[in-house]
């Protein structure tokens, strides 16, 4: 037995590559993390065009230094060179109509119409709808050409207290030669309206609505057409927290570019449905605010490396079925695989799992139901305080929190956005025969169902029931990774539950079991029946 675990351990040992930039920390000034191809320009809510040899991009201005509209180029998609920003003031009109002189303008979205590059911006006062877009037309992008002048034509769109929308993050879609402005941010939801081809300015005043969650986060609208369908791109959920982020891509389709957009389980859009594309993982907190060009999709993510910075993110953009599909960045990241996997947790108890079984949203209720396998019975154990995580839902993109923060046995456990508060935040501690406790940082109980025998979970003190204890399970086939997250071994891995809290881990190409075994799952290490430690890493391939 020594020496398989020697041996299984020493396999380990190579794959760890040079030292790797571990979260929490900043990249040096200077150096560029193992993984990446090049640093990603800042940038936030981009939108890309192409002229010539060059990509041309222009984002949400810094509010710090008001610089409105930030402009870049490249060849490549990997290295930009700064153009400076498309105005140095505010239009007058933006001022009148605002009331105030915002800092930067917002979410741009660049498109080619009628022998002119068509830049439309949104400016708004922060938290409120007084907001407008604006549109600005060049002949070129290019800065050389004699022909390079930025021309401001004015208010496209405005919003204020008595309407149900935001007018913000404008995108145009094009549908038989018929141009459409989509907008809006939270309110009501992604709105439509026809544009007048030939000026770029607002048309036909009728009002269509695209997608809405009732109030809560929705926003940055991309539509592209592909095959016979639309397919409506929007962000979820919260963006601007920094590492913070919990924003993410979602998607639906429609045979009629103003709707019904439905997603890949028929949920209505303008009923919260969307199906999610992307969701943050390493160092892409927060991935949204994108921009659909040709097969290539554009977003900003807020990057863990370096203190939640905004940055760029290009990727490829496939079909599959109908569907649309990302895959990984054309930078590549600083670490293996997309994320923590995926884990049920299985009670000792009767073998029911921690689940958000209404397969609700913020405020629903965390319960153990029997394991019925989908995603609102899945949780992405994300490294957080040192010696925490956070239980992340697949299928909410919440996280399970003490509700209301109560330091009391009996508290009930819901989920919630991401705050970075004790009460969400749990440690992963081994308990007998492979099984784990998972106690909250608020107060040091753990979690177990009422009575030990209930559905509803609570947080009580530890007592050492196998109400208490739980086993986790990785969801379907997982990468293993060394601890500094740089390698991972060969092929993809099963974890076969053998009894109590242990697996038989499996290579699903070779069907060759991991030496030493079996393994429990620890945090940032796997365990072996007598004690023997491999420090590994699990990720979502």
């Amino acid at each position: 037995m020594r020496r398989a675990v020697c041996r299984a351990y020493a396999i380990l040992l190579l794959i760890v590559g040079s030292v790797a930039v571990m979260p929490g920390q900043a990249v040096a000034h200077g150096t560029k993390p193992a993984g990446r191809i090049a640093d990603d320009p800042i940038a936030h809510d981009p939108t890309v065009i192409r002229q010539g040899r060059y990509y041309y991009s222009f984002i949400t201005g810094d509010i710090g230094t008001r610089t409105y509209l930030p402009m870049r180029r490249s060849a490549d998609l990997v290295h930009w060179e700064f153009l400076g920003p498309v105005f140095t003031t505010p239009p007058a009109w933006v001022v009148d109509e605002l009331g105030i002189t915002p800092g930067d303008f917002w979410a741009p979205d660049i498109t080619y119409s009628h022998g002119e590059f068509r830049l439309y911006y949104a400016a708004s006062s922060f938290g409120t709808n007084n907001s407008v877009i604006g549109l600005a037309t060049n002949r070129t992008l290019d800065p050389a050409s004699p022909d390079y002048r930025w021309v401001d034509r004015g208010m496209v769109l405005r919003s204020g207290a008595g309407d149900n929308f935001n007018a913000i993050d404008p995108e145009v879609v094009v549908d038989n030669g018929q141009q459409w402005l989509a907008f809006g941010s939270f309110w009501d939801g992604i709105k439509m309206r026809r544009l007048d081809a030939a000026t770029g300015l607002a048309g036909d005043p009728s009002l269509f609505s695209l997608a809405s969650r009732g109030g809560a986060s929705i926003e940055g609208a991309s539509i592209v057409r592909h095959g016979k369908f639309f397919y409506l791109f929007a962000s979820f959920d919260y963006c601007c927290r920094g590492v913070e982020s919990d924003y993410r891509v979602v998607v639906g389709r429609s045979a009629s570019v103003t709707g019904p957009y439905v997603d890949r389980a028929g949920v209505p859009m303008l009923s919260g449905g969307g199906s999610e594309i992307l969701r943050g993982y390493n160092e892409f907190r927060g991935p949204g605010g994108g921009d659909v060009s040709g097969n290539l999709y554009f977003h900003h993510y807020y990057d863990l490396y370096d203190n939640g910075t905004p940055r760029l993110s290009v990727r490829p953009l496939r079909w599959d079925g109908g569907w649309p599909a990302l895959g990984d960045p054309l930078t590549g990241s600083r670490a293996v695989g997309h994320g923590p996997a995926y884990m049920t947790l299985v009670s000792r108890a009767d073998g029911r799992v921690i689940s958000n079984p209404s397969c609700g949203y913020e405020g629903a209720d965390i319960a153990l139901a029997a394991a019925p396998g989908d995603t609102c019975a899945q949780w992405r154990l994300d490294e957080r305080d040192p010696g925490y995580v956070s239980l992340g839902n697949r299928f909410s993109n919440k996280v399970a929190e003490v509700a209301a923060c109560v330091n009391a046995d009996g508290a009930r456990v819901a989920q919630w956005g991401w705050l970075h508060n004790d009460c969400q935040q749990f440690a992963i501690d081994p308990a007998g025969d492979g099984w784990s406790v998972i106690r909250s940082k608020l107060n040091g109980r753990v979690l177990q169902p009422a009575a030990c025998t209930g559905d509803l979970i609570q947080t009580v003190t530890a007592n050492g029931t196998a109400c208490q204890e739980f086993r986790l399970q990785p969801v379907g086939p997982v990468l293993i990774a060394d601890a500094n997250r740089t390698r991972a071994l060969d092929g993809l891995w099963r974890f076969q539950h053998v009894g109590d809290g242990y697996y038989r881990v499996v290579n699903t190409h070779s069907g060759r079991a991991l030496a030493g075994g079996p393994w429990r799952i620890g945090t940032g290490v796997l365990v072996s029946r007598d004690g023997h430690e491999l420090p590994a890493y699990l990720a979502n391939p």
